[in-house]
């Protein structure tokens, strides 16, 4: 199943897209989603690269999820694809959009739980609820981040 989630955010889109490109910021993303955590990651997003994560389901069974980032076009867009976890098909695609009054996010993702999760049934049944719950969730997390100049300081002080 295809999904797009998108947003426009007050800021240009090298700033955003510099602010994404370290996966330590999912975490910052979402620091109060409950129970996520990023548990390792390389550092950046080119190719080849993998960030892990952590999601708690029901509040008591941990999910563990490994990406391998595939797809790099410095102030355009990335994605990843996963290579651990309980989908069949799970890739995602961040896009950075410049507009003149900010830019828009975009993420494109095309998941499908495994069979023995409940395949496409129980992604149409349950999943696209919590994703989008979670991408509404990150959508005014940036926000905040942004309007409190976080996204901003990171990337000046990474230069």
């Amino acid at each position: 199943m295809e999904l797009c989630f998108e947003q426009t955010v007050p800021a240009d889109r090298e700033t955003l897209f510099r602010f994404h490109e370290d996966p330590a910021h999912l975490g910052l993303l979402l620091a109060e989603w409950p129970g996520f955590r990023v548990l390792r990651h390389a550092g950046h997003i080119h190719p080849g690269a993998e960030t892990w994560v952590e999601q708690m389901i029901a509040g008591c069974l941990p999910v563990v999820m490994g990406f391998r980032h595939d797809l790099y076009e410095p102030g355009h867009r990335f994605g990843e694809t996963l290579i651990h976890g309980p989908f069949s098909r799970f890739s995602h695609i961040h896009e950075f959009e410049e507009l003149s009054a900010g830019t828009i996010v975009r993420d494109v993702l095309n998941v499908e739980l495994a069979w023995q999760f409940g395949g496409a049934l129980m992604t149409r049944t349950f999943l696209v609820k919590d994703l989008r719950a979670a991408f509404a969730f990150r959508h005014r997390s940036l926000l905040r981040l942004v309007d409190s100049d976080v996204v901003s300081r990171f990337v000046t002080e990474t230069e």
